[in-house]
């Protein structure tokens, strides 16, 4: 018998949890008719096929190259150049010719301008040897925008409006004033970064973006299926088969729960995306799932007890995670079972997921050694962590709960792992990795693992 089924997708690090593979997994495992997206579109999840194609995603689902449909709920904020460039991409370079017949756009989804990008590039050149950590596509400014201006908020129902582009340019203007100390201040940036802080305030300052942008998004516009409010009920989660939510970030970057001020503006907890489901009145079946990589892993800046730079070599090779001077560098580590139950907690405890994905094992196995650090030296404040030495969860949406994670960040920054390994025999049968990979994490996390990744395509995903 036909019957709806809704995977929900969520990071319970930082973000480079190994989302794009799991979501292109459950789509040609399940047959998933659709994929939801949510967050934030400046993330790039990664997939390869077994057919040998590879893609990295942004806006478009993560099942785009087995035929699967893409929406953008309203939960996602959007870059409309960039989504035009990411589907051309997918129609030239991929052979897809009808990959925007294939995706639905809500009207109500936020859109980011070239204005907030150039913002967010500027806000962290300026903070030098105290970067907050961003992808720099404007997201976060976006966000904190559309709270404070209202008025100068574009969504994708504004962008066939006439007066668009006098909103842009008083979105424009007023980036022009929120920098204006940034842009006296130039001259004091460090030395290697002034002459692309320079590039990025004349792009800024010229008023000719305006147009370009109107143009840009139009085109958008043309493009692709823009539904009402009601789409996301009426023709999608009211089929039988299989939607995946594809959600952005990470757990440990959540606006009010990940450690202030290396976070997104956004809320990354899987009850945001229940709650978009019970307003389209979604009554079928929820399976929750929990990502991590086998190892820890962390692009740019924030807390990271486990991190070991000397372990870079021997757990990266082929991730595709690029440094760049906005995210700065990637991080790794050994995997941080105190982090990763903080993450549960966050979202509602081990009984708030119905499995676990753990990606990478592959490289564990390369490497022969499996690296777990299962709790901390110092973490020993009564207010911010338990007698055992677990993070404690405080609930709040407001400066004192950024205050709070703050000081949990400087805390944690201190903080030393205690480490465990095992040993991973090299010529270790597939089923023994993954009774493995089943047996440590599901004493320490008590959550099923349901997935083991063992390898970069959907054919080395074993489902248990």
């Amino acid at each position: 018998m036909a019957r709806k089924m809704i995977f929900i997708v969520t990071d319970l690090g930082g973000g480079d949890g190994g989302k794009g593979g799991v979501v292109h997994k459950i789509c040609t495992m399940k047959k998933a008719h659709t994929v939801v997206k949510v967050g934030g579109a400046q993330g790039s999840h990664g997939v390869r096929t077994a057919s040998g194609q590879s893609f990295n995603f942004s806006h478009f689902g993560c099942g785009t190259l087995e035929g699967t449909r893409t929406h953008i709920s309203r939960a996602m904020v959007i870059d409309p150049h960039a989504l035009v460039y990411e589907g051309k991409l997918l129609q030239y370079a991929h052979g897809i010719r009808d990959v925007f017949d294939l995706l639905s756009v809500d009207q109500d989804a936020l859109c980011v301008t070239p204005f907030h990008r150039m913002a967010s590039q500027l806000r962290e050149l300026a903070r030098k040897d105290k970067p907050k950590g961003t992808v720099g596509t404007g997201v976060g400014e976006a966000v904190v925008d559309a709270e404070r201006f209202p008025e100068l908020t574009i969504h994708v129902r504004d962008i066939g409006k006439e007066e668009l582009g006098d909103v842009l340019e008083a979105v424009r203007v007023q980036k022009l004033r929120d920098l204006a100390p940034i842009i006296a201040d130039v001259g004091n940036f460090w030395e290697s970064d002034r002459a692309l802080a320079r590039i990025l305030i004349a792009s800024l300052q010229n008023q000719g973006f305006v147009s370009a942008t109107v143009e840009g998004f139009r085109e958008m516009l043309s493009l692709v299926n823009i539904c009402d409010g009601d789409y996301l009920g009426r023709e999608i989660l009211s089929r039988d088969g299989t939607v995946v939510v594809e959600c952005s970030h990470g757990i440990l970057t959540d606006r009010y729960h990940g450690f202030h001020p290396h976070t997104t503006q956004l809320r990354t907890l899987p009850s945001e995306v229940l709650r978009l489901l019970e307003k389209s009145a979604y009554t079928g079946e929820v399976v929750k799932f929990g990502i991590t990589r086998a190892y820890q892993i962390r692009h740019g800046a924030g807390p990271m007890v486990t991190e070991c730079p000397d372990m870079l070599d021997d757990l990266l090779p082929g991730s595709h995670k690029e440094n760049n001077r906005w995210q700065g560098e990637v991080r790794v580590g050994p995997l941080d079972l105190v982090a990763l139950r903080y993450a549960i907690s966050v979202c509602g405890g081990p009984q708030a997921f119905d499995g676990l994905a753990v990606t990478w094992f592959d490289q564990i196995h390369a490497n022969r050694k499996w690296h777990l650090c299962d709790s901390y030296i110092g973490a020993d404040n009564p207010s911010f962590f338990t007698p055992k030495g677990e993070i404690k969860v405080r609930r709040g949406s407001d400066a004192s709960q950024l205050a709070y994670q703050e000081k949990l960040g400087e805390l944690l920054e201190s903080c030393v792992p205690k480490l465990t390994t095992y040993d991973v025999p090299a010529g270790a049968s597939q089923g023994s990795l993954v009774d493995l990979c089943k047996e440590v994490l599901e004493e320490r996390l008590c959550v099923s693992v349901h997935m083991v990744s063992l390898g970069p395509t959907e054919a080395d995903k074993v489902c248990i």
